[in-house]
C-alpha cells in the first residue's frame, strides 16, 4: 500500500490538486505533516470530485511519526549534482517498488518553498526526481503528485477503450462463420488466407470479435442477396 505524504503544505489549492491527481490514478491515502490546508474551502474546490481523499486525510505532527509507521519512505526532491545518493526517475522508481516487497510505503513531497530538510532526507530510504527539459528547477506540488501517481499507478497505458479477451465460444463461432465465408468466396483449402484468418481470429479482443461477427454477417448477406 502506497500513501502520499505532503510535508507542511502551505497552499490549500495545491493540496486539492494533489488529492485530485491521487483520485484520478487510484490512490486513496493522503497524509499531511505539520499543517492542515486540506480543511480549507479552496482545497475542496480544486479537488473537484476527490473531496473524499481530503475528508479521509490524516495529519501527523512530525516527520518522526511518519518514519515509525512505514517500512519504506521515498523522498521526492531535486537531483543534487555531486550527491552520493542514487536518484531514481519515476519509471525507475516504479520498477524498484515493484521488486521491494515492502508492505507499507510512503511517497513524500516537501514544502512548496524549500522541499525536504536534510534531516528529513536522511530518514528516507529512496530518492527520486523528475528529469526536466527546461532550466526551471521544479514542478508545482499538484503537478509533481500527478507525475508520480501516474508513473506508479500501474494503469494500462492505452488510449481509448480498455480491452477484454473474447471468450472461447465467441472465438469458435467466429471461426466457423469465417470458414463459411471462405467457402462462399471459393477459397481452396490450400489458400494461405484460410489459416491466416483462423489464427488472427484467435487473437481478437471481445469488442473486435463482435465487430468481426457483424462484418462477416454483412458480407455474407451482400453475397447472398
Amino acid at each position: 500500500m502506497l500513501s502520499v505524504v505532503l510535508v507542511e503544505p502551505a497552499r490549500a489549492a495545491n493540496v486539492g490538486a494533489a488529492a485530485r491527481a491521487m483520485k484520478t490514478m487510484g490512490f486513496t491515502q493522503l497524509i499531511l505533516i505539520g499543517s492542515q490546508p486540506h480543511l480549507e474551502d479552496e482545497a475542496r474546490w480544486v479537488a473537484h470530485g476527490a473531496t473524499d481523499i481530503l475528508d479521509n486525510a490524516r495529519v501527523l505532527d512530525s516527520f518522526d511519526d511518519l518514519r515509525a509507521e512505514f517500512d519504506l519512505l521515498i523522498a521526492t526532491t531535486a537531483r543534487e549534482r555531486g550527491s552520493p545518493r542514487t536518484f531514481l526517475n519515476p519509471e525507475e522508481l516504479a520498477i524498484t517498488l515493484g521488486q521491494s516487497g515492502a508492505q507499507s510505503m510512503a511517497l513524500v513531497f516537501g514544502r512548496e518553498s524549500s522541499g525536504l530538510s536534510n534531516q528529513e532526507l536522511s530518514q528516507c530510504d529512496l530518492f527520486s526526481y523528475v528529469p526536466l527539459a527546461g532550466d526551471y528547477p521544479s514542478l508545482n506540488l499538484g503537478q509533481a503528485v500527478m507525475v508520480y501517481t501516474y508513473a506508479l499507478s500501474g494503469v494500462e497505458r492505452t488510449i481509448g477503450l480498455q480491452t477484454r479477451d473474447a471468450d472461447e465460444r465467441q472465438i469458435q463461432s467466429l471461426k466457423h462463420k469465417a470458414n463459411e465465408l471462405a467457402n462462399q468466396l471459393g477459397l481452396s483449402e490450400q489458400d494461405k488466407l484460410r489459416p491466416w484468418l483462423q489464427d488472427s481470429i484467435g487473437r481478437l479482443s471481445e469488442r473486435d470479435c463482435k465487430l468481426a461477427h457483424q462484418l462477416i454477417s454483412d458480407i455474407m448477406s451482400k453475397i447472398n442477396g
